[in-house]
């Protein structure tokens, strides 16, 4: 029985812990000491009760002031480290000082995370790390930086601060030279589990693409009236403009907003909308719906284009940007900023869920990925697991 530590350390929604519950489950199963580290517990609340696996929290010593943060623009994961402390000696020396206390108090002899550099840094010649994530979670490492998101943009950061910084944290807490920026996430293992065409890599990809470990759905019959599914998190500026929106449209809706207290859905309640307390089964809701309106993650793209469904995708942040951008170049949806939903909202949406050409892709799109499967991701993650396991 080997003792296996497995979480995220960024990422706000479900699908972090989603795309990570059913392997930790298989190894609990398989007789390993399996604990979780969460960033969001009380999201995941409803799940962990469900399938309650002994979990930690996971340190967050991001500063909390938005003002604070840095940078404001990113170009590449590097910008993202930065973010997560990585620019400054006193963050990252207490974040990875956290990590190594809990390490030294569990005794993980694998690490499996998703969207952790710090994690990863903290482990860094210490303890073997399996990264499992989706393609932006993952980025290109093999080389001394990491490419752009995109071809016109590039780090806003200088990589040879963060690997000073890296490298002094490392001297005081007697760890190995980190020789680049890239170093920490050059795991042992790293398995990109998405679709090669949701991947913003997917042209400079050296890592396996595997597949989705959750969400991917058979394709389904459109129903013959046009519905909407809604999952949206209400903390997002964007969100409460498109409930605006929504409030004044006669399509029929069923919603999920997180974190949604009851008087503001008593707020944008009409005929026809309803709202759910909770999550609800993604294969359900997708039978029922004609589009889906999301910020963009991976999981609600990949369940959406698997199924054949429309989509409106309101981003947040990089990573909904990139895969939102990635379902306009299949041509399965459409974006809205909190602009768009200002000026042309009603527009936006009725023309989108009416669109015959879209509606056409996203049959297609969701007949060629059931073509390229079955895919078997838990395989593969298993097996590499069980193989850094066995060479411990």
């Amino acid at each position: 029985m080997a003792r296996v530590l497995i979480g995220y350390e960024r990422g706000d929604n479900l699908g972090h812990y989603r795309r990570l519950a059913p392997v930790a489950e298989a190894l609990a199963a398989r007789g390993h000491q399996v604990t979780f580290f969460l960033r969001n517990p009380y999201d995941c609340r409803a799940q962990i009760t469900k399938n309650p696996i002994p979990f930690i929290p996971t340190p967050d010593l991001v500063a909390p002031n938005p003002a604070e943060r840095e940078p404001k623009r990113m170009g590449a994961y590097s910008d993202i480290m930065v973010y997560c402390g990585f620019g400054r000696l006193e963050t990252l020396f207490t974040a990875t000082l956290a990590w190594r206390t809990m390490f030294d108090h569990l005794r993980p002899d694998l690490i499996i995370c998703d969207h952790s550099p710090v994690t990863c840094f903290a482990a860094y010649g210490r303890i073997p790390v399996l990264q499992v994530g989706d393609g932006f979670t993952i980025p290109p490492a093999q080389d001394d930086v990491f490419p752009p998101f995109q071809t016109k943009k590039k780090a806003t950061v200088n990589t040879d601060q963060l690997v000073s910084v890296m490298n002094e944290v490392q001297a005081r807490l007697g760890g190995i030279k980190v020789p680049s920026v890239t170093a920490p996430l050059r795991t042992a293992g790293r398995l990109v589990c998405t679709l090669k065409g949701m991947d913003p890599y997917k042209d400079l990809r050296a890592d396996p693409v595997i597949g989705p470990t959750e969400g991917l759905q058979n394709p389904m019959k459109m129903p013959k009236s046009p519905s909407l599914f809604v999952y949206l998190g209400i903390e997002h500026r964007v969100t409460p403009k498109f409930l605006e929106v929504l409030k004044t449209s006669k399509l029929p809706a069923e919603a999920y907003i997180r974190g949604m207290t009851e008087e503001t859905a008593k707020k944008y309640a009409r005929p026809g909308l309803t709202f759910y307390k909770s999550p609800q089964p993604i294969d359900q809701v997708l039978s029922r719906t004609t589009m889906t309106v999301h910020h963009g993650g991976s999981g609600m793209c990949l369940a959406s284009c698997s199924a054949g469904r429309l989509q409106l995708a309101l981003p947040i942040h990089e990573e909904t940007l990139l895969n939102t951008k990635a379902l306009g170049r299949i041509g399965v949806g459409r974006m809205a900023t909190a602009k768009d939903l200002e000026n042309q909202g009603a527009a936006l949406l009725e023309e989108t869920i009416n669109d015959p050409k879209m509606a056409e892709r996203a049959d297609i799109i969701a007949q060629e990925i059931k073509s390229v499967g079955p895919f078997r991701p838990m395989d593969h993650i298993l097996e590499t697991c069980e193989k850094m396991l066995n060479g411990r």
